[in-house]
């Protein structure tokens, strides 16, 4: 299989400056690892797109959101045909399933 395009939604690209961004006040180094952690695996998403898990919602699951954790962020996206949409990297005590309505 060869490698997908991979498609960061801008509001997801702004859900990454806002983890920095708060992690990076009390700690920017920590901060630009867990960023970087999650730009690596959204990149791995191009290779391998469904390693993440249909997301448990039954609404989400039935629109074919998959979720990939990293730490405690879930990087929300869909597989469509040749292309992986990331919609929305959240941290995992957020209501997510409402944010991606």
């Amino acid at each position: 299989m060869s490698k997908l395009k991979v498609t960061i939604l801008q509001i997801a690209r702004e859900d990454i400056a806002e983890i920095y961004f708060y992690i990076a006040a009390d700690n920017p180094k920590s901060a630009l690892a867990l960023t970087g952690k999650i730009a690596d695996k959204i990149d791995t998403l191009a290779e391998f797109p469904f390693i993440g898990k249909i997301v448990p919602d039954n609404e989400l699951a039935k629109q074919e959101y998959r979720m990939l954790i990293i730490e405690s962020h879930i990087v929300f996206y869909k597989v469509m045909g040749d292309e992986v949409i990331v919609y929305r990297v959240l941290h995992g005590m957020r209501d997510c399933p409402d944010l991606l309505v």
